[in-house]
């Protein structure tokens, strides 16, 4: 086993926080998914929950009903955190592992963590997986703060009119921030569209991500998003890897480093 110390000298840890301008657009979904995908190529991802008063990413991640530490567990934590030690003790489904709110977890402690715990906890994570994707509401104490410490923001913006004006809200006020990478929401194709979208918000566009009913179909049947390697969320999932440059920045699989194995 390769110690842990090493292997921070001499790899990179990416960071891809996803926004959703407006909320329902499946920021979430999209999260999981491109965790999902990251971790088929890459090795050992983790999905980060910062949606403290959700429900809890791991539903979104099929992964609820597995035994792990949630946030909730970490509320009384201090300093830093070993970050291979926490992965191990994530719920997760293959390589990929998720840090979540909600209601499942094994102690009684509140569901909200303080910031210098979410922080330390990102930290951890993060210096020990070839990429850790961020799951960030708009609004709260810390979204900010998590996107700039990011490599890459992918954000998620609808067509409705008011979706269109968050959308220009959000740049607005990431514009100094990492660099960003725009994935349009449509009920179907408006590729003339969201290439307007993409020069008025001036943000490289992804691809537009369509309506898509096997998506509802697959929660239900407890299948992870992105896990099916022939849908469209999954190819949307690769694009955004390969534009963002995930797949040529990010270090080989590192799962034999921290002990968490297929």
């Amino acid at each position: 086993m390769v110690p842990v110390d090493g292997l921070l000298m001499t790899t990179d840890h990416l960071r891809i926080a996803v926004v959703g301008a407006s909320g329902g657009l499946g920021a979430s979904t999209f999260s999981v998914a491109l965790a999902a995908r990251a971790s088929r190529v890459l090795g050992l991802t983790a999905c980060v929950d910062a949606n403290m008063a959700g429900g809890g990413l791991d539903v979104t991640a099929c992964v609820e009903h597995r035994p792990g530490l949630r946030w909730g567990d970490l509320a009384r934590a201090s300093g830093d955190l070993d970050g291979a030690a926490l992965l191990r003790a994530l719920p997760g489904e293959r390589l990929l592992r998720v840090l979540s709110a909600g209601g499942h977890g094994v102690g009684a402690g509140p569901l909200e963590p303080p910031p210098s715990v979410v922080r330390a906890a990102v930290a951890g994570v993060a210096s020990v997986c070839g990429v850790t994707v961020l799951d960030v509401p708009v609004g709260g104490d810390l979204w900010l703060e998590l996107l700039a410490g990011c490599d890459r923001v992918v954000v998620l913006v609808g067509l409705a009119p008011r979706q269109l004006a968050d959308g220009a809200a959000l740049a607005d006020r990431l514009a100094d921030g990492p660099p960003q990478h725009l994935v349009v929401r449509a009920s179907r194709r408006h590729p003339d569209l969201s290439d307007a979208v993409a020069e008025r918000l001036d943000i490289p566009l992804v691809a537009e991500w369509r309506d898509d009913a096997q998506v509802a179909s697959d929660a239900v049947r407890g299948v992870t998003p992105g896990e099916r390697d022939d849908s469209p969320l999954a190819r949307l999932c690769n694009r955004a890897l390969e534009v963002s440059g995930a797949l040529a920045d990010a270090p080989g699989p590192v799962s034999e480093a921290v002990g968490v194995t297929r």
